[in-house]
């Protein structure tokens, strides 16, 4: 946790406020700070600065808050598409997406995704705001990313090319064009990555007629997290 995470309401009069839970341990435990010690801390989808350690005990620790002066950083000029992988690669695929500044998040059926994967928990929403929590908190970030979850690949399809930018470049990963002459020109990109097998032949000419080019990442399989990850950070590279 590189940033403690609040709401406006969370502060008294005195901007005065308490966390409790596995956030106050990371505190006690992990950062290894004490009273009198300032944490980083920031406002949900607003600035951030410094808050002091009043008290700080097991499970426990009351803050104040200083002056939150410093804006939320840039987002990336990136949307991230994900046919739903299995609870756990969806679990790091959300945080590294969190995390690194992507805010426009979609995950969608596809036909070899395996339909129980809906009715995972990780998917209540409970638990979509504790992970997406932590990844702002890795990724020193404030702002909660736009998450999209579509039962329908023609769905996702449809309103893709309407959540982003006309001129966007949109990409899905597939064998075809070798990204090695990739020129991004700092335009936004779109990014699909299919599930465990890939996407089948007429997903990928229905993606194709979307817009979304075939493009080849080199010639290892990666899990769908690593893959989300690795192409991601050579896109984003890219001038």
């Amino acid at each position: 946790m590189n940033l403690l995470l609040i709401r406006p309401d969370d502060l008294s009069a005195d901007r005065v406020f308490t966390v409790s839970g596995a956030r106050a341990e990371h505190i006690r435990t992990v950062l290894r700070a004490k009273p009198g010690d300032t944490v980083r801390t920031g406002f949900l989808n607003g600035a951030s600065g410094l808050s002091e350690i009043l008290v700080l005990e097991k499970g426990r620790a009351v803050l104040r808050a200083g002056e939150f002066l410093l804006p939320p950083p840039e987002p990336l000029p990136f949307s991230l598409a994900v046919a739903l992988p299995r609870p756990q690669s969806f679990k790091k695929v959300l945080h590294f997406a969190v995390s690194s500044g992507i805010r426009d998040l979609a995950f969608f059926q596809s036909v070899r995704v395996e339909k129980s994967y809906w009715k995972s928990s990780v998917l209540e929403t409970e638990a979509l705001n504790a992970e997406i929590r932590e990844g702002l908190e890795q990724g020193v970030d404030t702002v909660w990313p736009e998450l999209h979850f579509y039962r329908h690949f023609r769905e996702f399809l449809e309103e893709s090319a309407e959540r982003s930018p006309r001129d966007a470049i949109r990409i899905v990963a597939h064998p075809g064009r070798s990204a090695a002459d990739f020129q991004r020109g700092g335009r936004h990109v779109v990014l699909a990555v299919g599930p465990e097998g890939g996407f089948v032949k007429s997903e990928i000419e229905a993606l194709a007629a979307a817009g979304f080019e075939p493009m080849g990442f080199g010639g290892h399989i990666l899990r769908v997290e690593f893959a989300a990850a690795f192409i991601a950070g050579f896109l984003m590279g890219c001038r």
